[in-house]
């Protein structure tokens, strides 16, 4: 045999199952690298890898954490809801100024903001699944009309909570040494990945974004089914918006739409390059979540400047939609 040849069966490719674990826990492995870079090599490890600043990143990145879980429903059926941000901001100011400006109840004021969440998110599904509207212009519009109304309402204020009530407390308290959102997110995540994957809800949801013309054609409801996923997102973002009131104890017109909401599309666009690569999927998203929140915990600590924050945030949608786009592709036969 020349030095030239191979023995017959020898491929130089990857391995099938190394590449198929690279694809699975690759951001997986990206995030610890950048934990232990910032907790070891980098300039203040000491104070990144420190109890108050874990606790401050799993406390702040709670509500975007709910918040990408709320808009993987919609994505899993193939749409997309753009509104989550706006939602989370309308339930925020909604509960502030029933409280502050009206004197009602907790009680009724999260009652009144679940209701504008359902009725948003009842508009959108009707909309998109029963009229035919694209779901990004109708959630776009819809976003920037509630965004709107809140801007209306808030005319310019911060509307206060007191910081001695029980919402303020859960939203800024601990529970057992860790931040009490905390275990919101893990409540959500837990319903979500048992409601995607081990129900015929999440399987026929599945289904209609593989191919809604299929799905339909084998008895699936898919206008209905995607109208509920909308409202499901709609109600999940509503939630969000009551416990980021409790965690800032106030509400305003910039507490919304967009910034929210670019944060959760971002986590869960990388979220489906890993775990389930191309599929949109809870554990993944939530991988997503907090790769980007260390690194920019630990970009801040060391003195990078805020606006690296938008520019790491718009660089990683691209890279999220391409990559997840690309792993889709190379899922399909043939």
């Amino acid at each position: 045999m020349t030095s030239t040849e191979r023995p017959t069966g020898v491929s130089l490719r990857p391995r099938p199952a190394l590449r198929s674990m690279a694809g699975r826990y690759g951001l997986v492995v990206l995030l610890a690298l950048v934990f232990v870079a910032f907790a070891s090599l980098w300039d203040y490890p000491a104070t990144f890898r420190s109890t108050e600043n874990l606790q401050q990143v799993l406390r702040s990145q709670a509500i975007p954490a709910i918040l990408a879980l709320a808009i993987i429903l919609p994505l899993v059926c193939g749409q997309f809801d753009l509104t989550v941000g706006s939602v989370a901001g309308i339930s925020a100011i909604t509960v502030a100024g029933a409280i502050a400006d009206h004197h009602k109840s907790l009680a009724f004021a999260v009652v009144v903001a679940l209701g504008i969440g359902l009725a948003i998110g009842l508009v959108n599904g009707l909309l998109i699944a029963y009229v035919g509207v694209n779901s990004l212009i109708a959630t776009l519009g819809v976003g920037i009309a509630v965004s709107g109304l809140v801007e209306w309402y808030a005319d310019g204020r911060s509307i206060l909570i007191d910081t001695a009530s029980g919402l303020a407390r859960t939203g800024s308290g601990s529970w057992f040494g860790v931040p009490s959102l905390v275990y919101f997110v893990a409540g959500f995540a837990l319903v979500f990945y048992y409601g995607l994957q081990h129900t015929p809800l999440g399987r026929h949801l599945h289904s209609i974004g593989s191919n809604a013309t299929a799905a339909h054609l084998v008895g699936v409801d898919v206008r209905r089914l995607t109208l509920l996923a909308f409202v499901m997102s709609a109600l999940t973002s509503a939630v969000a918006g009551v416990l980021y009131l409790g965690s800032i104890g106030s509400a305003s017109a910039s507490g919304g739409g967009i910034p929210l909401t670019l944060p959760a599309l971002v986590a869960a666009f990388l979220g489906a390059t890993t775990i389930k690569p191309g599929r949109f999927n809870v554990l993944g998203t939530l991988v997503a979540v907090y790769l980007l929140a260390f690194a920019l915990s630990g970009l801040s600590l060391n003195g990078v400047e805020s606006w690296v924050q938008n520019v790491v945030t718009g660089t990683g949608l691209v890279m999220a939609v391409t990559l997840s786009t690309l792993t889709a592709r190379e899922r399909r036969p043939g």
